[in-house]
This record gives C-alpha cells, structure tokens and sequence, in this order.
C-alpha cells in the first residue's frame, strides 16, 4: 500500500498539510468551482418553487442507501471500464481513461477530479431519474439539490485522500486507508471512496493482509500510454 512517490500539497517543512491548506487548495480546481456555482442555484431555485412536504424528507434515506451501491457500480463498470472492439471499431469512455490516468498517477490532483463532460452528463441523467420518478416536481428538485451534494462530498473525499493531509479521526482513517489500498495493493477491491458498504455487501471488502499485490494496480489492465482528451 505504501509508495515512494512524494505527495502533493504538504505543508510547510515537509509537513501534513492542514485541513484549511487543503480545503483552500481544493477550490482551485475546476470541479469544486463549478459546485461552488451549481449548488447554491439548486438551493435558492429550490426554496424559491417552496412547496415543501413530507416527501421531501424522503430524499435523504433514499440518498443515503444507495450512495454506496451508486458509488460501487460506477467504480466497477464505469470508471474501470477497458477499452473494446464493437463491430470492428474501438471503443472507450473518456470517464475511463481520466480514471486509468488516475490510477498511473494518483498524486496528479487535476485527476482526481469528475471531468467536465462527464460531471454535466451525470447530472442531465441522474435529474432525469428523479423526475421521472418522484412524486412532485418539487420532490424531484429536492433530490437534485441532495445528489449533487452527495456528488459534492465525493469529490471532497476523494481529494483528500490523494493530498498529504493525514487522518485524524477513526472514520476518515478507514476511508482513507481502503482508498489507498485500493490505488496501491490491488484495484479490484475497496472500490467505495465516501463509504464501503457496498463493498462488505458485494463481496469486495475483503481483509487485506490476504490479498495478493496487483501488477496491474497502475495500469488498469490497459497497457498502452493514456491518451487524454483534453482538459479533465
């Protein structure tokens, strides 16, 4: 699981760097910026269609037990996606190889990052769901503003865990390390990045200390040189 490659954004001296040098760091990326803009629109268009009711409430469970299912499933098929021939052409997912260019470089911190087409495409898809299936448009805006504060948290945890800030309380230590066994002992377990009960559930939560090292942790697989398609 360890690495001798230097991590980025430490602190002064060679130092872990704090929460607040991390935090400032974070919003200079292009994901949190747009968050920054998107989520408060969602909550003041929100409070402004009013209208709040029982339902509502509803939104947070339901964000809640899937988030980790949600996170699993796109990690597994999405994200580790290969590269294959469909009717004698070959295709790829751009999400797939900013991820493997991830797992080559998982100090590279404009990699961690959801790209922007698929950031936008995300969201287009996951409103379309809730307002195919809530009740109410006003619930279906309410797990708006809640999935892009889940995707918002994602995004959060999944940069720290690429800085050099060190854990300090017990529930970011266990984030932070299966994270980190997953980018550096094998990329076929661990693959919750907010939370993992989606791996104790599906089978990929595995106790470590019997699960061999992957060769193919960095690569994904796909050997050949990650060509990127313009800014992530």
């Amino acid at each position: 699981m360890t690495s001798n490659e230097h991590e980025p954004l430490g602190g002064r001296d060679g130092k872990s760097p704090t929460l607040g040098q991390a935090a400032r760091a974070f919003f200079t990326f292009h994901s949190p910026r747009i968050f920054a803009v998107v989520w408060p629109l969602l909550v003041a268009t929100r409070l402004a269609v009013g209208d709040f009711g029982w339902a509502d409430l509803l939104v947070v469970p339901i964000l809640l037990a899937a988030q980790p299912f949600v996170e699993w499933l796109i990690h597994v098929y999405i994200l580790h996606f290969k590269p294959t021939t469909v009717f004698g052409r070959k295709f790829d997912l751009q999400i797939a190889k900013f991820h493997r260019a991830h797992h080559r470089d998982p100090w590279r911190l404009e990699l961690v990052f959801i790209p922007r087409r698929a950031g936008w495409l995300g969201l287009a898809m996951f409103s379309a769901v809730w307002f195919l299936l809530a009740p109410t448009p006003q619930v279906a805006l309410s797990g708006v503003v809640g999935s892009v504060t889940m995707a918002f948290l994602y995004e959060w945890t999944h940069y720290l865990t690429h800085t050099g800030y060190k854990p300090r309380g017990e529930f970011y230590r266990r984030i932070w390390r299966y994270h980190r066994l997953h980018h550096f002992k094998n990329e076929h377990y661990w693959q919750g990045v907010t939370t993992h009960l989606g791996d104790r559930i599906l089978g990929t939560m595995p106790d470590h200390t019997g699960v061999p090292n992957s060769p193919t942790c960095r690569t994904l697989g796909v050997e050949a040189p990650t060509d990127l398609p313009g800014p992530p």
